[in-house]
């Protein structure tokens, strides 16, 4: 009895130990249930939150401190930007640099907050400022133009010098620029690349030259402007001290004309051969008068060859120098005899004097519609008549229109003759000397009044009298 007892009271507390065991399992369950509930709340509102801000991720770019936009990637900003730069390389035909740099800054945006590609890429066109790649052209320090290629660069220089080196007359041994020239590789704006054309005007007269002027009869600012091809408003700058309206003959006036910015030295070398003059040696003959002279020994001309160099600055030639020269063939002197006998009185002088003294009153040429032939002298009947240089009488009496005429050949081409005369005071073969009286003014034959009628010929044509008188 004691024994059921005893195992029926160790049942009821073996019992209630396991309800105590299975309420204490039932509440962990719960709280492991809530915390399962809760970490699964969380896990399911981060990834929530993830899925959003993945999908929200952006990006603002600026292009230096201007804002352009958002865009959902830096992938699509870059692509419309390469895409520009190729299409405006094309356009200009350069290597083009961005000159603001372009940055992103990471952000969040909804979709109706991203900028479409289109609107991105005139936002771009209209902030940005390329920069072409390309070479400065710099003379003495001074930028002068930009172009797009090293090689247009040379090219521009070889034209300067071109037109120099075409016009050489013989061999160039040196061709260079006397100005410091640098070719620059550097970025510039796009509207400032330089006209090629344009660009060499520029090079060949952007320089300047002082040069002075003296004004002569009848000139002004207008018309020395005209002459060096310049304005006037550029005189009056260059001449401060002067004033237009009362410049006088004599004044200097400076001028500033253009000129090349580059000097161009060429130096040539010229081999040619050249004659060389022959010495005249004079052998003097007594029996010959001192109007006589004759050649015994022909001269010849020798000939050497000549190695010259010529120095020229845009094409003017500042220097000459002989190389060397040769002696190909000796030249050979000439002998000259040459009369020391004294001339006799009647020989002809080779100058002419004036015949008579009256009034001129008719020249050479045409005239009543024929040719007169001589120049007439009015002068007063019995006025003398004198030789105008020494000869022999050919004619001496009537001789038709003239009436009465005397002529004299002077025995060196030159033959005169003395018409219209009133008397002779010489006859055919008489030596007359220069200024010896030989008739006196007359009006015999077809004359309109008394007058001595002049002619002068040489080697047997007719020439004007006033010019040999």
């Amino acid at each position: 009895m004691a024994e059921n007892n005893y195992s029926l009271r160790n049942t009821k507390i073996n019992k209630k130990k396991d309800n105590k065991v299975f309420d204490i399992n039932k509440i962990n369950l719960r709280k492991a249930l809530s915390k399962f509930m809760v970490l699964t709340i969380i896990l399911l509102a981060f990834t929530a939150y993830k899925v959003v801000e993945v999908k929200t991720r952006a990006f603002d770019i600026y292009l230096g401190e201007e804002s352009l936009g958002t865009v959902r990637n830096e992938e699509e900003a870059l692509a419309i930007m390469e895409d520009l730069r190729k299409e405006l390389s094309n356009t200009y035909g350069g290597e083009l640099v961005l000159e603001k740099e372009m940055t992103f800054e990471p952000t969040h945006a909804k979709d109706d907050a991203i900028i479409k590609s289109s609107v991105l890429k005139s936002a771009i066109v209209s902030k940005i400022d390329f920069l072409v790649a390309g070479y400065s052209i710099r003379i003495g320090g001074q930028d002068i133009g930009f172009v797009k290629s090293e090689e247009e660069a040379k090219k521009i220089i070889d034209e300067i010098k071109a037109p120099y080196l075409e016009k050489v007359e013989g061999k160039v041994k040196e061709a260079k620029i006397l100005e410091d020239v640098l070719i620059v590789k550097d970025e510039s704006p796009i509207n400032k690349v330089s006209v090629h054309e344009d660009l060499v005007a520029t090079i060949r007269q952007g320089g300047k030259d002082i040069k002075t002027h003296v004004v002569e009869v009848g000139e002004s600012f207008w018309t020395i402007a005209m002459m060096y091809d310049i304005s006037v408003e550029e005189i009056i700058e260059a001449n401060p001290d002067l004033n237009p309206d009362t410049l006088k003959t004599g004044d200097e006036v400076k001028l500033l004309v253009p000129k090349s910015m580059l000097t161009v030295q060429v130096v040539e070398e010229l081999d040619y051969n050249k004659a060389t003059d022959f010495e005249t040696i004079v052998e003097k003959d007594d029996s010959m008068f001192t109007n006589q002279s004759k050649v015994k020994v022909e001269g010849v001309k020798g000939q050497s060859h000549i190695v010259e160099s010529l120095t020229k600055e845009n094409g003017v030639t500042i220097e000459k120098k002989i190389v060397s020269e040769e002696v190909i063939k000796e030249p050979v002197d000439q002998i000259v005899v040459k009369g020391t006998k004294e001339l006799p009185k009647t020989a002809a002088t080779g100058v002419f004097m004036t015949p008579t003294r009256g009034r001129f009153t008719s020249g050479y040429g045409p005239r009543w519609g024929r040719m007169h032939r001589g120049i007439d002298i009015a002068a007063s009947i019995g006025t003398p008549i004198y030789a105008a240089d020494g000869g022999t009488v050919t004619n001496s009496g009537w001789a038709g229109t003239y009436g009465k005429m005397v002529e004299i050949d002077h025995g060196n081409g030159y033959v005169t003759r003395y018409a219209h005369t009133s008397k002779i005071h010489v006859s055919v073969g008489t030596k007359v000397y220069k200024g010896q009286h030989i008739a006196n003014v007359g009006n015999t034959g077809r004359s309109t009044g008394p007058h001595l009628h002049l002619e002068v010929i040489k080697n047997g044509a007719h020439i004007n009298p006033n010019n040999v008188l």
